[in-house]
């Protein structure tokens, strides 16, 4: 039986260069690759020998056309007729070796045209604009999220998507800036007719390594996130992303048998294949983890975790008898109270009239640590003059807001109807005593 072994990285389109530095290395070492896939090459143990490799692209080729397409099997033939022995093939690559140094790359294995190959399809124009799209979305997503913490921190599932939208959105910008200078230095390589820059491989193999650890601690991260949110949560995040890599895997294979061969079409069906079955098959995932795991509790506007809690949509009636809106934020983290609170009083100045009022005097000194503060709102009408500060206290308001804070607190009340001084002290003692619930 052959020795064997996995290497659970690979290389990139566009690093075909530093791949064959790579397998004559290894061949000098008595390992010879026998698979290459999307993230992992096998390798199996022989002799040591000085062999020349060239790591190749089939012209036309992509992920849904397969290694033994009917253009692997042309390419093939043209290049062992130029004298090249053929090794394994891989989703995209075609792997090739020699003895004999003299022998050369021609057609499409030259240099310059695999060079268009990879760029074809590392640096196509769907790339140019999808990359610098995609990470202005992400960033923009995780700027608005980060304004208001005190829901983020206390919602199970965007506290396990935002850690993962900020590794694949740094993931993205590191790609997109080495494709970028990787063809700027080849497309000057090919007009000033001088040989291609040789990629370090030895740099490179350090990188893939150092980013491979960030992905393992970024996945445990999340995992424990998942874990300390809820078990419900946790074994939903783990089916989901089981579910979306096996159905993408099984829609490729079945493109690769069945496909028409049109690049077009084929990832057209492709995308619209992943994305139905993900839709029905994840949707009874949940259901299954609801079944077996216990049914979702109540939706009464709480969420929590071990960073935050929060709570909207709680009605409560005053000493007076008004209705009250409650929101209550709270965190082990004073950083999150403190950020949260800048959300409020609520900016709704584009319809409505509104002044931050001093406090009664009469309420005293307020207890250590405890921040207050009173907004009232009033609807503008149509044509009618902005209210003037006095008639803020002298008209009937139409929504009175007070924020009560300290280092672990938030609470904000909604009175309709405005409030008196009765309902502020009640708010003040009730806050100071911890019954904010």
């Amino acid at each position: 039986m052959k020795q064997k072994k996995r290497i659970w990285w690979t290389f990139n389109l566009w690093e075909a260069d530093a791949f064959q530095q790579y397998l004559e290395e290894m061949a000098l070492q008595g390992w010879f690759l026998e698979n290459v896939g999307g993230s992992v090459m096998k390798f199996y143990r022989a002799q040591p020998e000085k062999r020349r490799y060239a790591a190749l692209l089939v012209p036309g080729s992509s992920s849904l056309t397969g290694a033994d397409s009917w253009k692997a099997e042309q390419f093939r033939k043209e290049c062992q007729k130029a004298g090249w022995d053929f090794q394994c093939s891989g989703t995209y690559w075609q792997i090739f070796y020699s003895t004999d140094e003299s022998v050369k790359l021609t057609g499409d294995m030259t240099e310059e045209r695999q060079f268009l190959i990879q760029k074809a399809l590392s640096w196509n124009g769907s790339a140019k604009i999808s990359y610098p799209v995609l990470v202005v979305l992400s960033l923009w997503s995780l700027y608005s999220n980060l304004q208001n913490p005190g829901k983020m921190f206390a919602d199970p599932v965007a506290l396990m998507l935002n850690p993962l939208l900020l590794g694949i959105c740094i993931s993205w910008t590191v790609t997109y800036a080495r494709l970028f200078r990787w063809n700027c230095g080849n497309t000057m390589a090919i007009k000033e007719g001088r040989p291609f820059p040789r990629m370090n491989l030895q740099r490179k193999v350090s990188f893939k390594k150092r980013i491979i650890l960030l992905d393992e601690i970024l996945i445990l991260a999340v995992l424990a996130l998942a874990f300390s949110s809820s078990m419900r949560a946790l074994a939903g995040t783990m089916l989901s992303s089981i579910l979306i890599v096996v159905i993408s895997l099984f829609v490729r294979n079945l493109l690769r048998n069945n496909g028409n061969g049109n690049a077009r079409d084929d990832w057209m069906s492709y995308a619209v294949g992943v994305g139905v079955l993900c839709m029905i098959l994840i949707s009874l995932c949940n259901a299954a983890a609801t079944h077996f795991l216990g049914a979702d509790e109540p939706d009464t506007g709480r969420k929590h975790t071990v960073f935050a809690s929060y709570q909207a949509n709680d009605v409560q009636m005053s000493s007076s008898g008004k209705s009250v809106g409650v929101t209550v934020y709270t965190s082990p983290i004073s950083w999150i109270i403190a950020k949260t609170s800048k959300c409020y009083p609520k900016d709704m100045t584009k319809w409505w009239d509104q002044m931050e009022l001093e406090l009664p005097a009469e309420l005293g000194e307020l207890p250590e640590g405890t921040e207050v503060s009173w907004c009232r709102y009033m609807v503008r009408k149509d044509g009618a003059e902005p209210v003037s500060e006095e008639n803020f206290y002298q008209d009937e308001p139409t929504l009175d807001e007070v924020i009560l804070k300290d280092r672990n607190r938030l609470v904000v009340l909604d009175y309709g109807g405005g409030m008196n001084f009765t309902d502020m002290k009640e708010a003040v003692d009730v806050f100071y005593q911890g019954q904010t619930e």
